[in-house]
C-alpha cells in the first residue's frame, strides 16, 4: 500500500445526526395516554454521530459523513461533533433542509421512549459517499436503518478495501432475513440489541450469533443492557458487565458500545478488551443525560473499563 492510500481515519460512520429533545416525565406515556413532563435538555444524537464520537473515545480517528438542514440544528450538530473531536468535513449540508430529531421521554429511572420525527434530511444518499471516501477508511459504519442502502456502501467499502461495522435495529431486521445475511456477509462487525436478538432468534443470543456468523460475520456483539454484553466469533466468546452505576439516561448506550468496540478493535486490541472497552463506556454514557455528554465530563475510558467484569463464555456450537 503506497502512502497515497493509507486511510487517514480508523472509523468513517455514514449515516445520521440528530437533535435529541428530552423530556422528563412522571412514566412513559402508552396507547391513549399522557404524560406531561417538563423539558430537561437539548442535546446531539443520531447513532452514526454517537458512534464516532465513542470510536474517537476510544481512542481512534474519527470521521462522519452525513446530511443535515441548513438550519441552525444542523450547524450546531456539526460544530459539536467537531469539537469532539470527530472529522465531519465529508457531511453534507441540505440548503433550506431540516435536520431530524427526536423526541425522547424518560421516566424517573432513566429508561427512554423514544419518537423520532426524520425530515427530507437525514443520511446521504448513497451516490453521495465516494468511493474516494470510502478508501480513507479502515473500517466503515454504515447505519442500518435501511438494510438495501447498508449493503450497497457495505459492498463498495469492502471493495475499496476497507472492513465493515453494522449495528442491527429490529424494525430494520423485521421480516427480513434474506438481506441482514447478505449485509451480514459483508461485515466484519455485527451489533445487535435485545429486540433484533428477538426477532432474528426469538429471544436467543447465541443462537442469533451462531446465524449472524453462519452468514458470514467475523464477529457478533450481543448487547443486553444492565446485563451487559456477549461477543462471539468463531474461536472464542467473551461476556462483559459493567460496574453499578445509577443510571441517568439509556440514550444513546448501544451506539457507545458499538462505537468504543470498533475504535478499540480496529487499533488492534483483542476481542476481550474491545468488549470490555465497549461496555465501559456504555456504562459511562448511561451516567450522564444525553447520549454524547459523558465525552465532555473529563472521566477517562480506563476508570470504567477497571470496573468491568469479564468472562470467558462456552464458545458457539451451531456455525456453519
Amino acid at each position: 500500500m503506497t502512502s497515497a492510500t493509507v486511510p487517514s481515519v480508523d472509523v468513517l460512520a455514514v449515516g445520521d445526526a440528530s437533535v435529541d429533545y428530552f423530556v422528563r416525565v412522571p412514566h412513559i406515556a402508552t396507547a391513549d395516554d399522557k404524560a406531561i413532563g417538563r423539558l430537561v435538555g437539548v442535546y446531539g444524537g443520531g447513532m452514526s454521530a454517537n458512534l464516532a464520537a465513542a470510536a474517537r473515545f476510544a481512542g481512534a480517528r474519527a470521521a462522519l459523513a452525513t446530511a443535515v438542514g441548513s438550519d441552525e440544528p444542523g450547524r450546531q450538530a456539526l460544530d459539536r461533533l467537531a469539537a469532539q473531536g470527530v472529522d465531519v468535513s465529508a457531511s453534507i449540508t441540505v440548503p433550506g433542509g431540516h435536520t431530524w430529531f427526536c423526541v425522547i421521554q424518560l421516566d424517573r429511572s432513566g429508561e427512554k421512549s423514544l419518537v423520532g420525527a426524520v425530515t427530507e434530511v437525514k443520511i446521504p444518499a448513497g451516490d453521495q459517499v465516494s468511493d474516494d471516501l470510502l478508501r480513507t477508511a479502515r473500517v466503515v459504519a454504515p447505519l442500518a436503518d435501511d438494510l438495501d442502502w447498508a449493503i450497497g456502501l457495505a459492498a463498495r467499502a469492502r471493495a475499496n478495501g476497507a472492513k465493515v461495522a453494522v449495528d442491527l435495529e429490529p424494525d430494520a431486521v423485521a421480516g427480513r432475513w434474506d438481506q441482514v445475511r447478505t449485509l451480514a456477509r459483508h461485515s466484519d462487525l455485527v451489533f445487535c440489541n435485545q429486540g433484533a436478538v428477538q426477532v432474528l432468534a426469538d429471544g436467543d443470543p447465541a443462537r442469533c450469533a451462531e446465524l449472524l456468523i453462519s452468514a458470514g460475520a467475523r464477529v457478533v456483539v450481543v448487547t443486553g443492557g444492565r446485563h451487559g454484553a456477549a461477543c462471539h466469533s468463531r474461536e472464542e466468546s467473551w461476556t462483559a458487565r459493567g460496574p453499578e452505576i445509577d443510571v441517568v439516561d439509556t440514550t444513546g448506550a448501544g451506539d457507545a458500545l458499538a462505537g468504543a468496540f470498533t475504535g478499540s478493535w480496529i487499533l488492534g486490541r483483542s476481542l476481550a478488551d474491545s468488549l470490555r472497552a465497549g461496555v465501559a463506556t456504555a456504562s459511562l454514557c448511561v451516567s450522564h443525560l444525553g447520549s454524547r455528554s459523558y465525552l465532555d465530563a473529563g472521566t477517562g475510558i480506563e476508570t470504567y473499563a477497571r470496573n468491568v467484569t469479564l468472562e470467558t463464555a462456552p464458545r458457539l456450537q451451531g456455525i456453519r
